[in-house]
């Protein structure tokens, strides 16, 4: 892991700094210290809620997890997902890549290995060596001309009649005071807040893949179901991981001045009809 390096920025919200990744090829804005790897343990719970498990229907139809398959996480994060799905298909071998350093790898599983890995340099790894290959949440972690280039990495790594499953939330601009938040700072680093709804076609667009699912998703965050509380509170520590970038950018230069506007986020969310979406999308790499 020692090309991960990083750079840490003061956060007014906290008495502590923030630490982010110092990584130049990635424009991922949020930070890389204990507090997002929590952050980021409680996302994959709220994701897996949502989708009612950690595949798609279709990925379970298509691989037998009896067997050992080789499976592959991209931009692992906290490495919850694949330590999940370790736990549940110890007979199979997992791989965890991120440009920043799993904090709780020592308690994994012998059958999880996780490394440093940057999708866009290029994955250490030969060609079809994954039967499964899973990518989510890269929607402030990609510019919208880099989606094609990572995606056909994706493909290369993947076996002949391997699956690739992509994830994504979907920020429908509906409000300027809620989500124009995000569309503003994905606009500066040109990435697409709504690259979820484009991930199909952006697979189909590629000779040797097929699409075999799609599947969207969404919640009320005001509902007030478990899901939703789950997502709220991800909402909420995601908008404070972002406030030492964006918070001066829109004027929030203060403690006090964040605090008011984060409360002021949650609460628009659990009154104004505010919905997480969330797109999934499964594809088949087709054998030559």
């Amino acid at each position: 892991m020692s090309e991960s390096s990083s750079t840490v920025i003061d956060s007014t919200l906290m008495p502590s700094k923030r630490d982010f990744h110092d990584s130049k090829s990635s424009t991922y804005w949020l930070p890389k210290d204990d507090e997002e790897q929590d952050r980021l343990t409680g996302q994959h719970f709220a994701v897996k809620e949502l989708f009612e498990g950690n595949m798609l229907t279709s990925v379970a139809e298509k691989l037998d997890f009896t067997k050992n398959l080789s499976i592959l996480d991209v931009g692992c994060g906290s490495g919850s997902w694949l330590m999940d799905m370790a736990s549940d298909y110890p007979q199979c071998t997992f791989e965890g890549c991120d440009i920043v350093e799993v904090t709780n790898k020592n308690i994994a599983p012998p059958q999880v290995h996780f490394c440093y890995g940057d999708v866009l340099k290029g994955l250490e790894y030969s060609d079809n060596s994954f039967d499964f290959v899973h990518m989510r949440l890269f929607i402030l972690a990609l510019r919208e001309n880099e989606w094609p280039a990572v995606i056909k990495e994706l493909i290369r790594v993947t076996k002949p009649g391997g699956i690739i499953q992509l994830l994504e939330i979907d920020l429908k601009k509906k409000k300027e005071f809620n989500h124009g938040l995000v569309h503003i700072a994905c606009a500066a680093r040109g990435q697409d807040p709504r690259i979820a709804i484009k991930l199909d076609s952006l697979l189909a667009a590629n000779d040797n893949i097929k699409v075999v699912q799609t599947d969207y998703r969404s919640v009320d965050m005001a509902s007030n179901t478990a899901t939703a509380k789950k997502f709220l509170w991800d909402w909420k520590q995601t908008v404070k991981s972002m406030m030492p970038v964006v918070g001066p950018k829109i004027g929030l230069a203060t403690a006090e001045e964040q605090q008011k506007f984060i409360k002021l986020l949650v609460q628009d969310a659990t009154t104004s009809g505010a919905q997480t979406c969330m797109n999934g999308v499964a594809a088949q790499k087709l054998h030559e």
